[in-house]
């Protein structure tokens, strides 16, 4: 009975036996089993025909197929349906997997994108078990004239099925992370321990996943000591140097170069907005502080262009296409840099960073290039993004404590400090800075171990 069946199943897929392979009894014999060997052609192009052979049956592979440009894959869901992918044969052999194609301790690539043939075509595919084989017929362009040997690709079918689609890759990445928005009420402080965090992956895996979520997290228990802030930071990954070193102290000093260094009113901002590439995360940990006031706040910049969007979408659009000017010129430096307030649409890492918000009031110089018209415009529209920036329900405070530990994304999560007495004692914060590239390795390299949990 399973005879005719693939005989019907290999007709309507257009696949005809090979005239230089007949099907002997015992591949026959093998055909009624279902899918032990069996060997066929299908018909793509006059001038070619594409050998494919299909041994043990993976069960993840409902069928294949080819044509001219492409190779094809049936996949079986879990769901019982099927979902097919297309993969270029062009794709298919600048990504071959083989030990002369990604070197075997490296895991790098040994040729270019630029050397594959662009007429490049399998001769023969073959799926067995859970590797996909494919001859091509002719060299990389570089080899050509130097070598007659067919190149043989070879596929885990895990990888194909990693990169069935967009969204099966973009997972493997875990670019398909959304962040939680919140307010005030939303944001449920958690303390992480210290020793957690230094010493077990789960510990580390939960700062990771908390800062992908909300873009903040607080660690207790950290040594009060100067170098603690980098250790904590080198957990991640190295420190991003600035031209304030490798970590700076947050205190109050006359004749300051920054008013961070002050104790007036630190409103809401991001760090240094006038470099080209601003830290992604930074850190800020509590050596001292006995004085009266200086709680430090922090607002999920999402949550206002969450708000700003639905309420001012004339305004929103107006932050999104106006490149606003930042720039630090003190202290033997001039440094600049024009980026608009919002910028969305990067989602080369996905949703949880498709979008920044490049906000630092402090820092923001002469916007020279708005006529009388648009700066009205900007103006009405920065006015309304900053009240809701300010307004008491999306902002989230406290006061650190020694030993306490703040990081948070410097490119999502504004931060500020209140008003404190400097009369009334100290208070000194050691920070530094991490690359945002070190938090998403930690995250998928973690994520392929643990999972993630968006609710953490």
């Amino acid at each position: 009975m399973a005879i005719p069946f693939l005989v019907r199943s290999l007709a309507r897929h257009n696949i005809v036996a090979s005239t230089t392979t007949r099907l002997s009894s015992s591949s026959l014999k093998c055909a009624s089993s279902w899918i032990s060997r069996y060997s066929y052609t299908t018909a793509t192009t006059a001038e070619q025909q594409v050998k494919v052979n299909v041994g043990q049956n993976n069960n993840k592979v409902h069928s294949t197929e080819t044509d001219k440009d492409a190779l094809h894959v049936k996949w079986n869901k879990n769901d019982s349906a099927t979902k097919s992918s297309a993969y270029s044969y062009l794709w298919l052999r600048d990504n071959c997997q083989c030990n002369q194609c990604v070197h075997p301790d490296n895991r790098q690539k040994l040729h270019s994108s630029a050397d594959i043939p662009l007429d490049i075509a399998p001769q023969s595919v073959t799926l067995n078990g859970d590797t996909a084989e494919i001859v091509w017929n002719k060299p990389l362009r570089h080899q050509q004239g130097k070598t007659t040997e067919q190149h043989v690709s070879q596929y885990p079918v895990e990888f194909l099925e990693r990169y069935a689609s967009h969204e099966s890759s973009e997972a493997f990445r875990f670019n398909h992370i959304r962040p939680q928005t919140w307010h005030r009420d939303q944001y449920k402080l958690k303390w992480v321990n210290y020793e957690d965090y230094m010493n077990t992956d789960q510990g580390l895996h939960e700062v990771v996943q908390r800062l992908y979520n909300y873009g903040l997290v607080f660690i207790d228990n950290v040594p009060v000591k100067d170098e603690s802030v980098t250790t904590v930071a080198e957990r991640i990954g190295p420190v991003q140097e600035t031209f304030y070193g490798r970590d700076f102290d947050v205190k109050n000093i006359a004749k300051s170069r920054n008013i961070a260094y002050t104790s007036l009113y630190l409103g809401f901002h991001m760090d240094l907005m006038y470099l080209d590439c601003p830290p992604g995360i930074q850190l800020l940990h509590s050596l001292k502080n006995n004085v009266t006031g200086g709680a430090s706040i922090f607002v999920d910049s999402y949550q206002a262009v969450k708000l700003l969007k639905e309420q001012h979408p004339e305004d929103y659009d107006m932050l999104c296409k106006t490149p606003a000017t930042f720039h630090y010129i003190n202290d033997g430096h001039h440094m600049y840099y024009r980026r608009p307030t919002i910028v969305t649409g990067e989602d080369q890492s996905g949703p949880a960073w498709d979008m920044h918000v490049n906000y630092a009031p402090q820092f923001q110089g002469p916007m020279d290039h708005l006529s009388p018209s648009e700066a009205t415009r900007y103006y009405r529209a920065f006015q309304r993004f900053a009240d809701l920036i300010e307004d008491d329900r999306l902002r989230y405070q406290l006061t650190l404590q020694p030993g306490q530990l703040v990081m948070f994304a410097n490119r999502r999560v504004l931060h500020g400090r209140t008003a404190f007495d400097a009369t009334s004692g100290d208070r000194h914060l050691k920070g530094t800075y991490i690359g945002l590239d070190s938090l998403k390795d930690k995250l998928r390299v973690l994520g392929h171990q643990y999972g993630f949990d968006s609710t953490v």
